[in-house]
């Protein structure tokens, strides 16, 4: 007998904790934006479907920080400040601030659909180098600065809604020479859409559409509060930090505190809870079966680590059985494939195909399932706002389109995981007799401990908390229902953002600017009880130095042709994996590895590429920029016609070697390049299809490209 398969899609909705909880400064407008890009059009988008059912998770502190836009509150951030400020009365700081900072957006998606924004972007240039600075601002009039307040709050609001709000779809067509009126009332639809946010959940959930969950109150690790050690099981030679940290009585005040918020917001607790990035481990399981927890979820990579048994479909696609001496609650484990695919992949590829593409694998699961004894759950967990400004239409298509498919297919069942639970219980087989201690991203902690920069964050924070105990005791040591200022910013240190940041793993254009949050919340214990701060919360933890590539190991002279055509002719270059750095592990690059290397007179570049992305009849190019000599290498790929490369200098251009089929290569004069004997030199490369820019590497700044001195290569050579 074939059953219907049973899809729960889970939308994790949350934000660091940005808001100085001592001054209420709030430096970075994320809350805000996805306020009104994400958390609103979600939820109503389902309105039109009411026999699909979802599931909301929303981390209580990003609840906080919504609520302090809104009255009688009132507060404000950076961005908005420099927003509202008349573009006449901008400072030359202002300015370039806002030149810095508002084109932070996807550039394919959100900046060059819009002309005017598009034209903004080229008059300030893809990469600026520190010394271009003045010429740039001088390139700006004030009602270029008038227009780029207006497009950056603008592009951040969903299409949708902006289609359905007759002065903003009105603005949008009108594209340019905007008035203050005009932009005030952008910012005014900001504060109007996120006070919409917890109505609209609530009225969701009221009518029986959405389940809502939560998280742990400030996105912590729990199973790294509870005891650093556990990032062993997964990898036992993690380097740890020298300080130990063991406090699950701070992971039982996030649960504990989330619950009762969660319960003030929308009059009930909630059955189900996603623990901060999936993280989980036998403590943390404790946890949640004495907070009364119905359920949680995390990722199947656990299961399976879990369970060591072979990965099979009739295990991965029902809940399963925490007992435990104190009670038990059920867990659902989310299908990585199916998760990453909407969260990651589906952006670069045509609705319809996406549409197709997943419910035919939805299909495959359920004729797999045939033969069980009830339903499958199929469990679709993922973050619910970074992913839609990489889809067409910030994802209204996609979402349109899959959504009217599940309604009219009789294979699928659209439920909360909670509906499902209510018909079917987690099965009766024995339960699972050991968690393994992991996260969603490879089972394991070392996104968040094990570098050095991460682990000096676990030893200020252990010393900090060492400070707080000493000054402010809680009574019989129990910390859970602690709501002192100087606890609330301890708390929020703990989150698990900072640790994000931290090390070579992920990079953004505010890695300096996480630093300071986690310090400046740690030194607020401090300012809260009215004692001096200790000289370790001054110092940065993200170094943020230029990154320098290593040299290559020896010369190489390989062959321009877009081909690995000998496995030697690259093996002793230098490389660099591009996708290891960005807030999200992105499987829509395109770029994804930069080989170097060079003999006596010529530096080679190569670039390894997802030939799959780069769309027929298109043209291509990716500029190879050398700032400190003002220099630029740019390889072009026209429709049907070889690669062409030239090289431009302030003493003119010329064609340079290239090859560009199954990878990319380029051969640059090192002496007309700039790229003399022991010059080393920044580098930035951008990948552009026509005139947009597609991608950027590095993210932000630029590498220093190794130059090898004449005697390194005689060596080399001999």
């Amino acid at each position: 007998m074939s059953h219907p398969v049973y899809l729960a899609f889970v939308w994790h909705m949350h934000q660091p904790f940005y808001r100085d909880l001592r001054t209420g400064e709030c430096s970075m407008p994320w809350v805000r934006l996805h306020a009104t890009k994400d958390y609103v059009d979600m939820v109503k988008r389902l309105e039109a479907f009411p026999n699909l059912h979802q599931t909301f998770n929303l981390v209580p502190s990003l609840v906080d920080q919504l609520q302090a836009y809104l009255p009688p509150n009132n507060q404000s951030d950076t961005f908005l400040d420099l927003s509202r400020k008349p573009a006449a009365e901008l400072t030359d700081a202002d300015k370039r601030f806002l030149l810095e900072n508002f084109f932070l957006a996807a550039w394919d998606r959100m900046v060059v659909p819009h002309t005017r924004y598009q034209e903004l972007l080229l008059k300030r240039g893809i990469a600026v180098p520190e010394e271009s600075w003045p010429a740039v601002l001088r390139r700006f009039r004030t009602p270029d600065y008038l227009d780029l307040q207006v497009w950056f709050n603008l592009a951040w609001i969903d299409p949708w809604l902006r289609s359905q709000h007759a002065v903003l779809a009105a603005l949008e067509k009108k594209g340019r020479r905007f008035t203050e009126e005009e932009k005030q009332a952008v910012l005014d639809a900001h504060l109007q859409l996120i006070g919409e946010v917890l109505p609209t959940y609530r009225q969701a959930a009221q009518r029986g559409q959405i389940e809502l969950t939560c998280s742990p109150y400030y996105h912590p690790i729990l199973p790294l509060l509870c005891d650093l050690q556990s990032a062993h099981e997964a990898l036992p030679n993690l380097p740890l930090p020298a300080r130990p940290f063991r406090h699950p009585e701070d992971a039982r005040a996030h649960l504990q505190l989330a619950l009762t918020r969660h319960a003030d917001i929308f009059g009930k607790p909630p059955s189900g809870l996603w623990p901060s990035e999936g993280s989980v481990s036998e403590e943390t399981i404790q946890l949640a079966i004495d907070a009364h927890l119905r359920w949680i979820a995390t990722d199947e990579e656990i299961l399976w680590r879990s369970l060591q048994r072979p990965r099979t479909p009739s295990l991965l696609y029902r809940p399963h059985r925490m007992a435990r001496k104190s009670g038990e609650l059920s867990m659902i484990f989310r299908d990585r494939e199916l998760s990453d695919l909407v969260g990651f992949t589906y952006s670069q590829w045509e609705p319809k195909a996406a549409v197709q593409d997943f419910l035919g694998r939805c299909a495959a699961i359920q004729e797999q399932l045939r033969e069980a004894p009830q339903p499958g759950l199929v469990s679709i967990i993922l973050d619910g706002e970074n992913a839609w400004e990489y889809y067409p239409g910030d994802g209204h298509e996609f979402f349109q389109q899959l959504y009217s498919a599940l309604a009219a297919d009789e294979r699928f069942r659209v439920v909360t995981v909670s509906e499902y639970l209510d018909q079917y219980p987690a099965c009766t087989e024995p339960p699972l007799a050991r968690l393994h201690a992991g996260s969603w991203i490879g089972g394991n902690f070392s996104t968040w401990i094990g570098h050095p920069e991460k682990n000096d964050g676990w030893e200020k924070l252990a010393a900090v908390r060492e400070d707080l105990m000493a000054l402010d005791p809680p009574p019989n040591g129990h910390v859970r229902g602690r709501q002192e200022p100087a606890w609330k910013s301890f708390w929020a240190a703990e989150g698990s953002d900072w640790w994000w940041w931290y090390g070579d793993t992920n990079s953004s254009a505010q890695d300096l600017e996480f630093d300071r949050l986690f310090r400046t919340h740690l030194a607020n214990v401090y300012h809260f009880l009215q004692r001096p701060v200790p000289a370790m919360l001054s110092a940065p933890i993200k170094m943020k130095a230029e990154a320098a590539l290593p040299l290559p190991t020896a010369t190489i002279a390989p062959t321009m042709d877009g081909l690995e055509t000998t496995y030697y002719e690259w093996l002793y270059a230098g490389s660099l994996d591009l996708r290891k750095g960005g807030a999200m592990q992105r499987a829509g690059q395109i770029l994804w590895m930069l080989w170097y290397g060079y003999d006596r007179t010529t530096c080679y570049l190569r670039l390894d590429l997802d030939r799959a992305r780069l769309e027929t009849g298109a043209q291509w190019s990716v500029a190879i920029e050398f700032p400190d000599r003002q220099a630029t290498v740019r390889i072009r790929r026209e429709p049907g016609m070889p690669a062409q490369a030239e090289l431009a200098t302030p003493t003119g251009q010329v064609s340079v070697p290239s090859g560009w089929q199954r990878i990319l290569e380029v051969a640059i004069p090192r002496l007309p390049a700039g790229l003399g004997a022991g010059q080393s030199t920044r580098m930035q490369m951008t990948l552009l299809k026509g005139a947009s820019a597609v991608e950027q590497h590095p993210a932000q700044g630029t590498w220093l490209l190794p130059a090898p001195s004449d005697e390194a290569a005689m060596a080399w050579s001999a």
